[in-house]
């Protein structure tokens, strides 16, 4: 495995981060109910991470071993911009950079999707928590599921795989979907995620444990075990027989992950998040970015910040000691 020309960044538990998830903005043009609160205020835009100050974080992550970035919201492709920012943000593949993602709630992928992939965007991972018309109304508080469904279909067509639909699993919401799913995109070559939901703050919705999830796939669909696609991460991925379709899952409930934990977050206004449930302090990048620092320094303050990362996370499948925050001010 390939190291970063400044050396590897290790854990205080021997874990090797080589994954960061960025959020360029707070901002969506969805309201999503169980993501975005409904008094959140926004954050003034000069508070955000400016493309050069991406472009030059993104370099020295590299450096420091970092092979994936992700970019996350908010929803990124509401940031005015956008392809600009991807193609400062690709400026890291010089250093070291395999892979510049996109988590994105695929409105704008009709029209996006070709721009993205031209900037240096590899492959976007689009979130669809419902394809009931009406439910996807109400969960989202926009009527827009043709649009995503057509920015799918786009990227498809493009060629432009793997493609991952991700599908948060919630009680009483979405749970019996699961088999309509792989109904609908039996004909598309990608690959649906059903998430277990994560409690943060006051969690609206109840978790779904996957191996209720699989129960009820296998009463309709034999599934295969197989390797899964570049970037599966931790989920467990399956072949439907007689599909297009893959499936995987993340349990990060009731099948915790956090031992081969290798991912922090890098929060809009640019504060260092080593772990998805929990962080006192945080390191500000941004400020170490607008006080002149030079990438020695930066380097530093970030290894210092990742010894504050936790052995793993204590919430449970009932959902108490739920998570600090919102997704939307922490970054998908």
């Amino acid at each position: 495995m390939q190291g970063g020309s400044r050396g590897d960044i290790i854990d205080p538990f021997g874990r090797r981060i080589s994954y960061v998830r960025l959020s360029v903005t707070d901002r969506c043009n969805f309201r999503c109910v169980y993501c975005m609160p409904d008094d959140i205020e926004f954050m003034p835009r000069q508070s955000m991470l400016s493309f050069e100050e991406i472009g030059r974080l993104c370099v020295v992550l590299a450096q420091m071993g970092i092979e994936k970035i992700r970019l996350t919201g908010g929803e990124p492709t509401v940031r005015q911009g956008i392809v600009e920012l991807v193609e400062q943000a690709d400026r890291a593949r010089a250093h070291g950079l395999r892979d510049l993602a996109m988590t994105t709630n695929g409105w704008n992928l009709r029209k996006m999707a070709g721009p993205l992939r031209d900037a240096g965007l590899d492959r976007v991972n689009v979130s669809l928590d419902t394809l009931d018309r009406c439910r996807f109304k109400e969960l989202t508080r926009r009527d827009q599921l043709d649009e995503v469904l057509a920015g799918i279909e786009a990227v498809v067509a493009m060629g432009w795989l793997p493609l991952k639909l991700n599908v948060v699993v919630c009680q009483g919401l979405n749970d019996l979907e699961v088999v309509h799913y792989v109904e609908h995109f039996s004909h598309l070559p990608v690959t649906i995620r059903f998430i277990e939901y994560m409690p943060f703050g006051q969690s609206r919705f109840g978790l779904v444990p996957w191996d209720v999830t699989r129960r009820r796939l296998e009463e309709r669909f034999e599934l295969v075990p197989v390797a899964g696609p570049p970037g599966a991460g931790p989920a467990t991925n399956f072949k439907v027989v007689g599909s297009a379709v893959e499936v995987g899952t993340i349990g990060a409930m009731s099948r915790q992950f956090c031992d081969s934990c290798n991912r922090v977050r890098i929060t809009t206004d640019g504060r260092l998040k080593t772990c998805l449930a929990y962080e006192p302090e945080m390191l500000s990048l941004r400020d170490l970015l607008r006080s002149g620092c030079s990438d020695d320094e930066l380097e530093i303050a970030i290894r210092l910040a990742i010894r504050r990362k936790p052995e793993r996370h204590l919430s449970t499948e009932d959902g108490s000691n739920p998570f600090e925050g919102s997704m939307v001010s922490i970054g998908g």
